[in-house]
């Protein structure tokens, strides 16, 4: 009796090993960046300002802010002014606004 294939068996028989499609879709990319450096260069930036725009939450640590008191509403870290308050006013009363929210950044 002969054995019959299915589809799938021939499709599997026929796949293209995943290592060999990466390094032809390497070497296409080398040709077209070669060719047109100004759209790789543009590819490039495009990819890591959506790598930047979706990695950025998980890179920047959550501060939690507050509005400074006596420096029109400038946001400092909470965390800095609760460890540094005397500073701050002491500085706020005798150098200005400015350079007391400059203390704490």
């Amino acid at each position: 009796m002969a054995t019959s294939t299915t589809a799938a068996e021939a499709a599997t028989a026929t796949r293209e090993p995943l290592g060999s499609k990466l390094g032809r879709l390497k070497e296409q990319a080398k040709g077209v960046a070669s060719r047109y450096p100004v759209a790789g260069a543009a590819a490039v930036l495009a990819v890591g300002a959506v790598g930047a725009y979706f990695l950025w939450p998980v890179a920047a640590p959550a501060v939690a802010m507050m509005k400074a008191p006596g420096a029109g509403g400038v946001l400092v870290s909470r965390a800095a002014f609760l460890a540094n308050k005397k500073l701050y006013f002491k500085l706020l009363h005798t150098a200005g606004a400015a350079a007391a929210v400059a203390a704490l950044a």
